[in-house]
């Protein structure tokens, strides 16, 4: 999942978190969950395995998530796991699809990157939660 990337030149990185720079995903965590779960069937893929499945990426200046992207996985009690890489794959072809995020802007107007990140809760082979 870990690709290079170049942000545009018009696009500063200021090394800031989403909760600093207001640039919340604009849809509810409830929402996120159902697209997600929608996504998924269409695959008709049955997985199996419980814990957590987090995404870290940086969202450009047009409010789409940048190629390189970290992936952490974890089981139900936090220990270092490794999901079945399809399971992996299609959450990376989901997260692709989140466009529109809020887009930093500075005091003077200018867009900039910020730093986000998503959790998927696997129960069993299913997207049960989605955090934040």
């Amino acid at each position: 999942m870990d690709t290079t990337s170049n942000l545009d030149s018009g696009c500063k990185n200021y090394e800031v978190y989403y909760y600093q720079a207001g640039g919340k995903y604009p849809r509810s965590s409830t929402t996120v969950l159902n697209e997600v779960k929608q996504f998924l069937l269409k695959s008709n893929n049955n997985y199996t395995n419980s814990g957590y499945i987090t995404f870290r990426f940086l969202i450009g200046c047009d409010g789409y998530p940048m190629p390189k992207t970290e992936v952490l996985q974890t089981d139900e009690a936090y220990n270092k796991f490794h999901f079945d890489k399809g399971l992996v794959a299609e959450l990376f072809s989901f997260l692709k699809t989140m466009g529109k995020w809020n887009v930093a802007k500075t005091k003077n107007g200018d867009q900039f990157a910020f730093k986000s990140f998503i959790t998927f809760k696997i129960k069993d082979g299913k997207v049960v939660n989605i955090i934040p």
